[in-house]
């Protein structure tokens, strides 16, 4: 009996010192970008690199935010102006789209719904050429409203097949009672369906956020001028000269801008485990 506990423990411990080591091998590049943030340009290419900084010192967000008349300022004015009309824009369309895919049979609802969801499986390298075409002669490329307008195209197919199923979930005997009692369909969406799918929502919110706030591609292609480009692209071009790199303004700005995902995801996580288990599962 005790060889058999002995073994336990010895094997809780193997298992414990592999999270140990999986979760020390993932955090060092979080832990590294943050103290190069504090570090002073002279300590940061020193060899060997020192694991704790010799001084702390805010000199790095000094010179990012001061630079260039202050225009990383701009980038993440740019930035949260792009993701919050992304994920409005995003809410006003997917909500009621899913709630008729779910719950309002029509001719053709089955054949439109997969024509939205193939979307996903559309690389969006390939459209890149024909939608910078497209923005170009509408004249929305270097705009926010472009932008916003690519990003609602390619995030809305996945929120639309979570909110659609998050919908589809709920006994349909809520929305039968309903219409008997007088109520419309918008209104049960509004005042019954929404207010029961919220971590869905939830959800949905987080990941356009994350989406949106951290791309790179898509904002780098469809920008030109600093009135537009987001933190990412900022980023990248403010932190780099002809031949080198700032690595102290990079590293300084990755800092700020992992912050508000960060911030977002620890108040939300509940709502999301929860909508991601809820509404993201396959019929």
């Amino acid at each position: 009996m005790m060889t058999i506990k002995k073994k336990n423990i010895t094997k809780e411990i193997f298992v414990y010192l592999i999270f140990i080591i999986l979760s020390a091998i993932f955090l060092f590049p979080i832990y590294w970008t943050f103290i190069t943030a504090f570090k002073p340009s002279a300590e940061i290419l020193k060899y060997p690199p020192r694991l704790i900084p010799a001084t702390c010192t805010l000199d790095q967000f000094n010179k990012l935010f001061t630079a260039g008349n202050g225009v990383f300022l701009q980038y993440i004015k740019n930035t949260v102006i792009i993701t919050i009309g992304t994920i409005l824009l995003v809410l006003f369309i997917i909500i009621p789209c899913s709630f008729s895919f779910a719950l309002l049979p029509y001719k053709g609802q089955k054949i439109i719904f997969i024509l939205v969801l193939s979307i996903i499986m559309v690389p969006f390298q390939s459209l890149l050429v024909p939608l910078y075409n497209l923005l170009t002669k509408l004249k929305l490329f270097n705009t926010k409203i472009g932008i916003i307008l690519i990003y609602s195209t390619f995030f809305m197919p996945f929120c639309i097949f979570m909110m659609r199923n998050a919908f589809k979930q709920l006994p349909k005997a809520i929305y039968e009672s309903a219409l008997l009692d007088g109520a419309g369909d918008f209104m049960i969406m509004m005042k019954i369906y929404l207010p029961l799918c919220i971590p869905s929502v939830v959800s949905c919110i987080i990941y356009l956020f994350i989406n949106g706030w951290n791309d790179f591609i898509l904002s780098f292609i469809f920008s030109s001028s600093d009135k537009v480009r987001n933190i990412q692209v900022g980023i990248n071009l403010f932190g780099k000269e002809r031949f080198t790199s700032d690595w102290g303004i990079i590293n300084t700005g990755t800092v700020i801008a992992i912050i508000p995902t960060v911030i977002l995801f620890i108040i939300l996580q509940k709502y999301y485990v929860q909508g991601m288990t809820t509404g993201a599962v396959k019929e």
